[in-house]
C-alpha cells in the first residue's frame, strides 16, 4: 500500500456508535465540538384554493399527497399575483412554490409563458427534469425528444426547454421562432443572448407570467450588482411588450431574504421562511486533525470509512487539485470501495456530470468527492453524511454544504468538518458558528458606493468573488 494510501477502518452502522468510534480516533487530536441539532416534524396545510384537478392527480401519481405549510402559503401568494422570495432548508420542496403556479397557468392559458434562472447548468438539467416529470402526467402534448437512430428529425421546442450555451444554433433558432412555455436559463444567457435581441422574442416576452430566480444568495458581491442589472433590463423589455411577470424567487441559506430579493429585483416581496418539511436529526462535528496530521488525508479515512460503514458521503473540498488528490487515495487505498466513489467537478464533461449525478441519484454510488459544483441544490438524493475539508470561505456555504444530509425523517444523517488549517476562531468557538448559520446574510449587492464609478454600476457589494461566466 502506498505511503499516504486511506486505512479503512469498518466502523458499526448506527450513527451513535460510529460517532463514538471517530472521537476515540487516534489520528484526531480531538474533537472540537460535537453538537446535535434535533428532528423536525412535517407540518402539512391546504391551500386556500384547491390546485387544478388536474395538477393534483399529477403531484399525487408523483408520491405528493399533502402540501406542506410553507408550500401552501407561497402558492397562495402567488396566485394572489405577489411577488414571493421563498427561504426555507435545502430539499424542504421550494420548486413545488413555483411549479404548481406555473403548471396551472400554462394549462389555463395556451399563451402563458415562464422563465426559470439558474446560477448552474446543472440545476437547469435537475429542474428541467423535475419540471417534465410533472408535465408528463398533464394533459399537454408530448414533449419533444430525440430522433430515432439513423434518422433525422426536425427539432420542434417542447414544452420546456434549456436556453444556453450548450444549446446549438440550430434549436437557438427554433425556439425563438416557436418559444416553449417554460425556458430555463441562467443570468449570463438573458445578458448576451435574450436582453439584446428582445425583438427575436416578442411571442414570449409579451406573455411572459412569471419569472423564477432560484439560489438568489449565490447572486451577491459584483457579480450581485450584475445580475440585478441583467433582471432590471429583462422587466423593461417585457414591459415593452405588455408583460409584467410575477417573480418567485428562492435560497435555502440566508436570513435577510426579503431585502436580498427587492435589492436585487428591484420589486417588493413577501418571504415565506418558515418551513413545514421534516428533517432528520443531525450531529455536527468539528475535528481537528493530530499534530503533523493532513486534514486531506483524515478526511479521505474518513470518507472511506464512512462508506464502509453503509453511509451514503459527500465530502466537499476546496480545490479541485484536493478532489483529485482524495480520489487518487481512495483508489490506491481502498479498491474494494473505489466502484462507488467517484470525483465531480467542474472540467469533467457535461454527460460525465450528468452520469455521476444520476448514478447518485440512483444508489449506484456510495460516496462522492466533490468541490463547491454540488454545493447548490442539485437533486443526487439522500446523503447520510458530508465531509467539509476546511472551512469553505462564507458560512453561508458552510449551512449550504452541511444541508445536503439530513433530508428525511432519518436520524443517522451526519456531517464532519475536519480542518487542521481552518480559522481559529471557528476551534475556539465552534457553537458560535452554529448559531451564525441559522442567522446568516448574504452581501447585499446595493450597498452604498462610494465613487462615481461603483455609483454608475449601481453598488459593489463588499464581497468579490473570481467568477466564469455560465452560458
Amino acid at each position: 500500500m502506498a505511503k499516504n494510501a486511506p486505512q479503512c477502518y469498518h466502523f458499526p452502522v448506527d450513527i451513535n456508535s460510529f460517532i463514538a468510534e471517530i472521537k476515540a480516533r487516534a489520528d484526531l487530536r480531538d474533537v472540537v465540538h460535537h453538537e446535535e441539532l434535533p428532528s423536525r416534524e412535517p407540518a402539512y396545510a391546504e391551500t386556500f384554493l384547491p390546485l387544478m384537478p388536474e395538477v393534483k392527480e399529477a403531484l399525487a401519481d408523483l408520491g405528493i399527497k399533502g402540501l406542506f405549510t410553507h408550500q401552501a402559503q407561497g402558492i397562495d401568494l402567488v396566485r394572489q399575483g405577489r411577488n414571493v422570495v421563498v427561504m426555507t432548508p435545502t430539499a424542504s420542496g421550494k420548486s413545488l412554490i413555483y411549479n404548481v403556479p406555473v403548471a396551472e397557468a400554462i394549462l389555463d392559458d395556451p399563451e402563458a409563458r415562464a422563465m426559470y434562472i439558474f446560477p448552474l447548468k446543472g440545476l437547469e438539467q435537475d429542474q428541467l427534469g423535475a419540471f417534465r416529470e410533472l408535465t408528463a402526467r398533464l394533459p399537454f402534448e408530448a414533449e419533444a425528444g430525440a430522433p430515432e437512430k439513423g434518422k433525422r428529425k426536425a427539432f420542434k421546442p417542447g414544452i420546456s426547454e434549456i436556453y444556453d450555451g450548450d444549446t446549438s444554433a440550430y434549436r437557438r433558432k427554433r425556439m425563438r421562432e416557436e418559444p416553449p412555455r417554460v425556458v430555463l436559463t441562467n443570468p449570463d444567457m438573458i445578458h448576451l443572448a435574450i436582453n439584446p435581441f428582445h425583438a427575436k422574442w416578442e411571442r414570449f416576452l409579451s406573455n411572459l407570467r412569471y419569472v423564477i430566480v432560484d439560489e438568489i444568495h449565490a447572486y451577491r458581491g459584483v457579480f450581485g450588482s450584475h445580475v440585478a442589472n441583467v433582471l432590471r433590463r429583462l422587466r423593461r423589455v417585457a414591459k415593452l411588450y405588455g408583460s409584467d411577470p410575477v417573480f418567485i424567487a428562492s435560497s435555502a441559506t440566508i436570513a435577510n431574504p426579503k431585502e436580498l430579493a427587492e435589492g436585487l429585483i428591484g420589486k417588493d416581496f413577501v418571504a415565506v421562511t418558515e418551513s413545514g418539511a421534516p428533517s432528520g436529526r443531525r450531529h455536527f462535528l468539528f475535528l481537528n486533525p493530530a499534530s503533523g496530521g493532513s486534514p486531506y488525508t483524515i478526511a479521505t479515512r474518513l470518507l472511506a470509512s464512512s462508506v464502509r460503514a453503509g453511509f451514503k458521503t459527500i465530502a466537499f473540498t476546496k480545490a479541485r487539485k484536493v478532489t483529485e488528490l482524495m480520489h487518487s487515495r481512495i483508489l490506491e487505498g481502498c479498491p474494494d470501495i473505489s466502484p462507488v466513489v467517484s470525483s465531480y467537478r467542474a472540467g469533467f464533461l457535461p454527460e460525465e456530470r450528468r452520469d455521476i449525478e444520476k448514478r447518485l441519484f440512483k444508489g449506484e454510488l456510495s460516496g462522492v468527492i466533490s468541490t463547491s459544483a454540488l454545493e447548490l441544490g442539485v437533486d443526487i438524493g439522500g446523503l447520510d453524511v458530508c465531509i467539509l475539508v476546511g472551512y469553505p470561505g462564507t458560512v453561508s456555504s458552510t449551512w449550504q454544504r452541511s444541508g445536503r444530509v439530513g433530508r428525511s425523517d432519518a436520524t443517522r444523517s451526519s456531517s464532519w468538518s475536519p480542518s487542521g488549517r481552518a480559522r481559529p476562531a471557528l476551534h475556539a468557538e465552534p457553537s458560535g458558528l452554529l448559531q451564525a448559520l441559522i442567522r446568516v446574510g448574504c452581501t447585499g449587492p446595493f450597498q452604498q458606493a462610494h465613487s462615481k464609478i461603483a455609483s454608475h454600476l449601481g453598488g459593489i457589494g463588499a464581497v468579490s468573488e473570481e467568477r466564469r461566466p455560465c452560458l
